[in-house]
């Protein structure tokens, strides 16, 4: 009697989980569907109320950036696709329809010039995510313990000889990653981006309507949320320019 007691409460707990992950496989693959009918405002639904359930990850993104595309959507497109890549930093065809899409935007921003040495920095900032960058740096500390112990523990001279001329260069190396995951942390910790769903919006010198309009933005520009007050978002470009603009004009990348 107690087995079948418990028989009873162990199905009790895992039903819920079972119904939960089952409704969310049907809502997906219906979300496909939808999309492969063509029917993209049915598909944004299905996702939308997928992500409402608390799941995210790169894929259910990717796949509601290709449905909003497909809607003529092209700031919720480009909003979407850059949360799929905060999930799948790598994956190419994220890389491939954010560039694509945001080629398509109004707004040309250009970014600053930079010199070859900070191109490199950038490169590597934007490829690696967060935990790759922390094991490149673990496996660079410990080949400069192993150089350590090579210099002052083993007595074999060629070996001391290698150690010495390549201890340089993956000092530097270590360096220059540890860096980079420092800042990358900082940034992600305490950086937010948004993205302009509005068709237009004006951005003002203050936060309010009674500031002069200094510059006009359009659907699907990226931007860096700085400070807030009441219904207003402090912005910033890639070029440096700032400004207000109404929070409801802009959605935060990071949901």
């Amino acid at each position: 009697m107690k087995k079948r007691y418990l028989y009873v409460i162990f199905v009790i707990l895992l039903f819920p989980s079972f119904t939960f992950s089952t409704s969310i496989d049907e809502l997906f693959k219906m979300g496909n569907e939808k999309y492969k009918q063509g029917k993209y405002d049915e598909a944004i639904q299905f996702y939308e109320t997928i992500i409402k359930k608390g799941v995210k990850n790169g894929y259910l993104f990717y796949n509601l950036g290709n449905a909003y595309f497909k809607n003529k959507q092209l700031g919720k497109a480009i909003l979407n696709y850059e949360r799929a890549r905060l999930y799948l930093p790598n994956d190419e065809d994220i890389k491939f329809n954010l560039q694509f899409v945001s080629a398509l935007k109004v707004d040309k921003i250009q970014s600053p010039k930079y010199n070859p040495f900070t191109k490199v920095i950038l490169f590597i900032y934007n490829i690696f995510d967060v935990n790759t960058l922390f094991i490149i740096s673990y496996i660079l500390l410990w080949i400069i313990v192993g150089i350590f112990i090579i210099k002052w523990i083993v007595k074999n001279l060629q070996l001391q000889d290698i150690a010495s001329r390549i201890f340089p260069y993956i000092g530097i190396l270590f360096i220059i990653f540890t860096l980079i995951l420092i800042i990358k942390i900082y940034n992600t910790e305490n950086l937010k981006y948004s993205i302009v769903l509005s068709q237009e919006s004006e951005v003002r010198s203050g936060p309010g309507k009674d500031y002069t309009v200094i510059f006009t933005l359009h659907e699907g520009t990226k931007v860096r949320e700085r400070n807030y007050s009441g219904k207003w978002t402090q912005i910033t470009l890639p070029n440096g320019y700032s400004g207000w603009i109404k929070s409801s004009d802009i959605e935060s990348i990071e949901k």
